[in-house]
């Protein structure tokens, strides 16, 4: 077996090696630490990375295996987590001059449980600064790059992530997601990737525990990857209240999730407050929704067009950006990326009345959200609009296609991810085809609170009638 062959396997395929040592920690993560190193360049998703510590972890896990000591749970697996998350010991720069050079000394909890379980969590991923836009670029790494078109945007702000997991840069993934940020890039790269109800996974490092839309979730390859790096990281923690309403009882994939699929009731969300889809893209999604009725599910029909007030639910956002990133304006101001000094720059619509209205309109969005589960079990959309936009793309500037402008991004590209970070409800991107000229679409699926259990049993069963685990993109070979 190759090194790359190491790479490309899944962790729910290496971790019973590693746990009887068929597989060696060390060569593992030594095989992923090269694959970094000779073609990292391409796409640019790894922020920071630490290799002799890294190989330091592994090769103690190796040496409490051959002493007898039980493996974890986890044994020996690389893990990265977005630059926005602690990792002790390694920078937590959030793609920002105004962190440059800060290294904590403990990690988030979620990074902490999975090292706990033996996991090696043994790198960063490119985010834009304070993870404030959809794209990934910022100041103190440069672009980002989709791994099948790196004149494409890999997505934000999760980018990093999606490019590691797309490129066999370790199997497991830590994100955060505030509007969509790690189903977009998921999406854009061809991945898998969820978001967890509020609080299955604890936030405890967020400024605001009882406002941040922002989910920690976890991208991979495949689904049964997804279902162990939630295991490793959900259950409650008293530093964050709503996750005392999480637990920490491990998710169970069916045997047969296609069989699971009999009887299942499915919404689907075409469009929501955007007018346009691009053919491909609906093409997919419909394909997909096509193969699970043809496998037993049920399409139980629209009810009337959602009304998402997206617009006041980014109130909700800038605020929490600004309470936590918006003293550094004044000092780092002028080394900040564009849009993000934009974002933190309070304008005079910034008042009681439009905080009243956003309110408001959170809980009208969590009540639209939960309205179509009437007679529906889950529903799906596409998870963005058309597949990874130009590189060059920028945050405030509209979606364009072959000339044609669609609007603002918020409400032409990614209307589908902000409802569920404002009601908290879970949501993922599971990849469902290639655009005609070779770039990967994804399709959300939503469920209830909590329902993680039952939409990673729904994307399982996609896979196993869709595959793509195969799949590898151009910039990943040679």
């Amino acid at each position: 077996m190759t090194d790359d062959d190491l790479c490309r396997m899944t962790a729910t395929d290496l971790l019973p090696k590693l746990q009887t040592g068929e597989i060696r920690a060390a060569r593992l993560m030594r095989a992923v630490l090269d694959r970094i190193e000779r073609l990292d360049d391409r796409t640019n998703g790894i922020a920071h990375v630490d290799p002799e510590a890294a190989m330091a972890e592994a090769e103690a896990r190796d040496r409490d295996l051959a002493s007898g000591e039980a493996p974890g749970a986890l044994q020996g697996i690389p893990v990265t987590a977005k630059d926005l998350l602690k990792v002790r010991g390694l920078p937590l720069e959030m793609g920002s001059f105004a962190f440059e050079g800060q290294v904590p000394d403990e990690d988030a909890e979620a990074i902490a449980r999975l090292r706990r379980k033996g996991a090696i969590p043994f790198a960063k991923t490119t985010t834009p600064e304070f993870g404030h836009k959809v794209l990934t670029d910022c100041p103190t790494e440069g672009i980002s790059r989709n791994p099948w078109d790196t004149d494409r945007s890999c997505g934000g702000s999760s980018g990093g992530a999606g490019i590691g997991a797309a490129m066999g840069f370790g199997p497991l993934h830590v994100s955060s997601d505030g509007a969509g940020s790690g189903r977009i890039p998921a999406s854009a790269c061809g991945v898998a990737g969820i978001k967890a109800t509020w609080g299955a996974i604890p936030h405890e490092t967020t400024t605001d525990v009882f406002g941040s839309f922002t989910c920690i979730g976890v991208m991979g390859r495949s689904i049964a990857d997804l279902a162990l790096g939630l295991n490793g990281m959900k259950g409650p923690d008293r530093r964050d209240p709503w996750s005392f309403g999480g637990s920490a009882d491990p998710i169970t994939l069916p045997d047969d999730p296609v069989a699971a699929l009999k009887g299942l009731k499915v919404r689907v969300l075409m469009r929501t407050v955007n007018d346009w889809v691009h053919p491909d893209v609906e093409k997919a999604v419909r394909n997909a929704v096509e193969t699970m009725i043809d496998a037993g599910a049920r399409d139980v029909g629209m009810i009337e067009d959602p009304v998402y007030d997206n617009a006041s639910a980014l109130v909700y956002m800038r605020a929490y950006q600004y309470s936590r990133f918006g003293h550094l304006l004044e000092e780092h101001g002028d080394r900040m990326d564009r849009t993000a000094r934009m974002s933190l720059t309070p304008g005079p619509t910034h008042t009681y009345d439009i905080l009243a209205t956003a309110m408001r309109a959170r809980t009208d969005i969590l009540r639209e959200v939960e309205r179509q589960f009437d007679g529906a079990d889950i529903y799906v959309t596409p998870t963005i609009a058309t597949p990874s936009l130009s590189v060059d793309q920028k945050q405030d500037e509209p979606l364009v296609v072959d000339g044609v402008e669609y609007g603002p991004l918020r409400e032409a590209w990614y209307p589908y991810t902000v409802p569920q970070n404002a009601s908290g409800h879970p949501a993922m991107s599971v990849p469902v085809g290639m655009s005609s000229d070779g770039i990967p679409i994804g399709m959300q699926i939503v469920g209830p609170w909590h329902s993680e259990a039952r939409i990673l049993a729904v994307a399982a069963a996609i896979e196993r009638l869709m595959p793509w685990a195969d799949r590898w993109p151009p910039a990943a070979t040679g």
